[in-house]
């Protein structure tokens, strides 16, 4: 992929780069003849970097200056990071806010593209069990303060930014990873069985993690300025269903348990979570982008794919979820 100079390879600069998104967008575009430089906090992280082909740049969501620095060399800019420190959460939206302001004030009136990334919970349930959409009211909930960042972001595209933003299904799944299965799965093990909440019929939304990798490139690509996506494939999978696909992979008891034994044997903000009702339509990317997702169903990944291997490293002792996945479950 080249600029309008056919000698310099278009740069995207990406901040949450070493997660697991991050480096599966990274996997595409450098595929893609993209540039990649990504954000890192660490030496591992920059190895990490360096493995995939990605140029790591030292610092995080606090280091504005180099922000600034790296959205005004770059051509893309994808925010993908967020501190998931829900115990301090307006701190986090103020960090998030001042970080959107820093990776686009050097994009005015350039017409390069910036993403910004939120997430489908940010939207009240359908009443009649429907799909909601990018339009859907807001949810009576904390999270929803993520919304002044989304709106922020979108903000720019009124000062030459191409701006847009993808919210991402609770349950992005896929190679082994995941902010939530990883730790459902980890839990089960610990637990000595699989639990849902209730009667476990509420639906949750999912993607699969290349599927939503390619959707990054695609509306860095062709999005209009001043939209918003669902990145999200399947929403009429229940959360008794997925107990049973952990505990069948775990060979695991399954049982229902109230909303207050979940938070015992889970915590409280994980068990809300999986007892709320999610299911927000994809339809807007695959119609104005041509988003054509492809990947595997969640729960045959979970029985019979990517998860196989983790849930034996996770019963020999051998693994578990990663430090990043661990850190989202722990911070809540």
């Amino acid at each position: 992929m080249t600029s309008s100079n056919q000698n310099k390879k278009t740069r995207i600069f990406m901040t949450g780069a070493t997660g697991y998104i991050g480096t599966t967008i990274s996997e595409y575009a450098i595929k893609e003849g993209y540039e990649v430089h990504g954000l890192s906090r660490s030496e591992a992280g920059d190895e990490k970097l360096k493995a995939l082909g990605v140029t790591p740049v030292r610092g995080d969501l606090t280091t504005l200056d180099v922000l600034r620095h790296e959205s005004s060399q770059a051509d893309i800019v994808i925010q993908l990071a967020f501190m998931n420190d829900f115990q301090n959460f307006e701190k986090v939206l103020q960090a998030d806010r001042a970080a959107i302001d820093a990776m686009c004030e050097p994009l005015v009136g350039t017409g390069k593209s910036f993403i910004v990334t939120s997430g489908t919970l940010l939207n009240e349930p359908d009443p009649n069990h429907g799909e909601v959409t990018e339009d859907s009211p807001m949810a009576n909930s904390p999270l929803t303060g993520r919304k002044i960042s989304e709106d922020l972001a979108l903000s720019y595209a009124s000062k030459d930014v191409r701006a847009n933003c993808l919210r991402l299904a609770p349950f992005v799944y896929g190679r082994g990873g995941s902010g939530f299965l990883p730790n459902m799965i980890q839990k089960a093990v610990d637990n000595g069985e699989s639990i849902y909440v209730g009667d476990g019929s509420a639906c949750f939304t999912s993607a699969y993690v290349d599927d939503v990798a390619q959707l990054y490139l695609l509306t860095a690509k062709s999005a209009k300025p001043g939209e918003l996506f669902n990145a999200t494939t399947t929403t009429n999978v229940s959360f008794k269903e997925i107990a049973e696909a952990i505990g069948s992979l775990l060979k695991l008891p399954v049982r229902s348990v109230t909303l207050d034994e979940a938070t015992k044997l889970w915590n409280p903000f994980f068990a809300n979570i999986f007892s709320f009702e999610n299911r927000a339509s994809g339809q807007k990317a695959r119609q104005q982008l041509g988003w054509k997702p492809s990947g595997i169903d969640v729960l045959s990944d979970v029985k019979t794919g990517s998860y196989v291997e983790f849930a034996k490293k996770i019963q020999t002792g051998e693994g578990g979820a990663s430090q990043g996945a661990k850190a989202i479950w722990e911070r809540s």
